[in-house]
């Protein structure tokens, strides 16, 4: 069984999105390598569930974000006007995200821990 921090890499790594793809190979890829995430977290019995391990994947901190209308949330500095808002359920505050990593990072080496920041 892989380690809780190489089960970590593999979610930062994820395309969660893979069920968007056009590509039949690109959708099989994502497809399986979801099904790998998901005996990771059975078999770590990771605590925290999938969605909050997507939005800790993608650094969706509250902290880094700016509502600029209702339930439009805008990581800071905005640079690109064409970029999609966040909701405030797609987010997590920093003291998650720190928990999140903490968990991952537990027997984790020093190379392992410096991927997470």
């Amino acid at each position: 069984m892989l380690r809780r921090s190489e089960f970590g890499k593999k979610l930062r790594q994820h395309d969660w999105y893979y069920g968007f793809a056009d590509d039949h190979r690109s959708w099989t890829k994502g497809r399986d390598q979801a099904k790998v995430i998901r005996d990771l977290h059975e078999n770590h019995a990771c605590p925290f569930n999938m969605e909050i391990l997507r939005i800790w994947a993608h650094n969706n901190i509250l902290e880094e974000f700016v509502e600029e209308e209702p339930d439009q949330w805008y990581r800071q500095p905005r640079k690109y006007k064409c970029i999609a808002a966040l909701s405030r359920k797609d987010l997590i505050t920093q003291a998650e995200h720190d928990e999140i990593t903490q968990w991952l990072t537990l027997g984790a080496t020093v190379e392992e821990i410096a991927l997470y920041a």
